[in-house]
């Protein structure tokens, strides 16, 4: 058995059955060579017995109740495929994404999982904030890690346990690709699912994140930027009581974490996701290639801290933040006010550095910048191809 899929749904019976009948007609290995797996959370619109009566191939671990997106985590021990993708139940891949992947782990040993560029409906992106982070719905990754350094975990009914996860595989010595040419589909299909729930979530678990693996000297700092970060969303969307109580649980989970004992990475692993010194380094290099002294940085991103501070160490001058979200609209960074470009742009700075490193996102952003000035623009993220074409999405 060479594959696995690995489903996770809560009553959204037509989009699995839909995503169940793209790879039934797409996969592009012989039937004993692949299998599909459907972790239920308790679905309550006939979504097994639909299943079972279209998909009787098709292998169900059925849970009583909603216990969020980790979940997917009971299908890996049962599986048997030596390489798994992890799909949303609207999510599938699309063209060769399949054989390349597995051909790129067959080959790369040192490599845990493959993941994809994600395309949405309206032909945007979606992606996780930090490059060498999975997204859950466009992986293939190795059982045998994930047997390895275990699944996801039950604290994070959803938001962020691609992080915890992807941590966890960095810290144990392999390494997660990201390919822009390797392409899935996420069709985005419309939920009850609340906001509210949901930017508590955010906050909350990122806190996790923070308390449970960054070292002492990182933790008030990405404690302190999540937190407005967060905040300022939530309380723009209506939903700033949701993040007073997910202060409170962080609060709890970093006590938890401190008396339980932090998993804090390694030195090496924490550069590898939070580039502290490669973005000081390639700041320095491009700042003086341009004669930069005065800078504004784009967007107020999760990444903002690395980027400022790489910025500070590198001997620039930080004039603001540039960002459009106007829930950020007149917030103060550390000292720097977060403007509009055409009011960052006003102060007359050398040269801008985008602190977004989203690979769904950065390039939109650097769009957005040429359009409306000509000084040097700074990426921090590009992308990798495996080398032939993008598929169609």
């Amino acid at each position: 058995m060479k594959l696995s899929y690995i489903i996770v749904t809560h009553n959204r019976r037509e989009s699995l059955l839909r995503t169940l009948g793209i790879l039934h007609g797409n996969t592009p290995l012989s039937a004993e060579k692949w299998e599909a797996w459907v972790v239920d959370n308790g679905s309550t619109d006939g979504t097994l017995d639909a299943v079972r009566r279209q998909f009787p191939g098709v292998r169900i671990i059925a849970r009583p109740t909603n216990e969020g997106v980790w979940s997917r985590s009971y299908a890996f021990a049962p599986a048997r495929g030596e390489y798994v993708i992890l799909l949303d139940d609207d999510s599938y891949p699309v063209g060769n994404a399949v054989p390349r992947s597995i051909e790129y782990l067959d080959s790369n040993p040192d490599c845990a999982a493959v993941v994809g560029l994600v395309v949405l409906p309206d032909g945007s992106f979606e992606a996780c904030a930090f490059p060498t982070v999975m997204l859950s719905g466009a992986v293939c990754i190795r059982r045998s890690v994930l047997l390895n350094v275990g699944g996801f975990r039950p604290e994070f009914f959803r938001k962020a346990g691609e992080y915890d996860l992807s941590f966890r595989i960095w810290n144990a010595g392999h390494r997660i690709a990201r390919f822009e040419d390797i392409v899935y589909r996420h069709d985005k299909v419309a939920t009850g699912r609340s906001a509210g729930f949901a930017h508590r979530m955010d906050l909350r678990n990122n806190l996790i994140l923070i308390e449970r693996y960054l070292p002492a000297h990182l933790r008030g700092e990405y404690r302190r930027d999540w937190i407005q970060r967060y905040c300022a969303l939530a309380a723009y969307a209506g939903h700033a009581s949701s993040t007073t109580l997910a202060r409170l649980e962080g609060l709890s989970w970093r006590i938890r974490e401190a008396m339980s004992g932090r998993q804090t990475l390694l030195q090496a692993t924490v550069e590898t996701i939070f580039e502290l010194e490669s973005q000081e380094a390639t700041i320095a290099a491009w700042a003086s290639c341009h004669g930069v002294r005065n800078v504004v940085i784009a967007d107020f991103s999760k990444n903002m801290f690395a980027t400022y501070a790489g910025c500070l160490r590198a001997g620039l001058r930080v004039k603001a933040v540039a960002d459009l979200q106007p829930a950020f609209s007149n917030l103060n960074y550390r000292g720097v006010p977060v403007l509009s470009d055409t009011a960052a742009l006003s102060l007359s700075p050398d040269g801008i550095v985008i602190s977004n490193v989203n690979p769904a996102q950065v390039d939109g952003v650097l769009r957005r910048l040429s359009d409306v000035t000509a000084i040097p623009v700074l990426k921090l993220w590009n992308p990798s191809l495996l080398g032939e074409l993008r598929q169609a999405a």
